[in-house]
């Protein structure tokens, strides 16, 4: 039953990796980056609810002279406050839309899937 589990997830993390790594392939040429400052945070669970909590910032930032405010959230850091300041992707056609996905969390879930995939066939649990 473990193993079948691990499969699964296996498969779950290699699926979220494919589409994070495909949209930023469908989207290269309209993303750019551009340093922003945080300036709303939204949180589905109370600060004090580590377990499954997640952090979602709204943007504020300048592109060829004319500032923008983000139209959409994206999943930050839990370390995130207020007034920091990140680099994010942009969509060059409509300046107020971001992207959240990158090649990094990508790479990060492919390991992720990988060494699952070791435990599993291995029976290294």
């Amino acid at each position: 039953m473990e193993k079948q589990f691990l499969y699964i997830a296996v498969i779950i993390f290699l699926v979220l990796g494919l589409v994070d790594l495909s949209r930023n392939f469908i989207f290269k040429n309209h993303a750019e980056y551009v340093k922003a400052e945080v300036i709303s945070i939204w949180q589905p669970n109370p600060e004090a609810v580590k377990k499954g909590n997640s952090k979602w910032a709204n943007f504020i930032y300048s592109v060829d002279g004319k500032q923008y405010t983000s139209s959409n959230r994206i999943q930050v850091s839990m370390s995130t406050k207020v007034g920091d300041i990140k680099q994010i992707k942009y969509d060059k056609r409509n300046p107020e839309k971001i992207y959240g996905f990158s090649v990094k969390r990508a790479c990060i879930l492919f390991i992720v899937a990988i060494v699952l995939f070791i435990i599993a066939k291995f029976k290294l649990f």
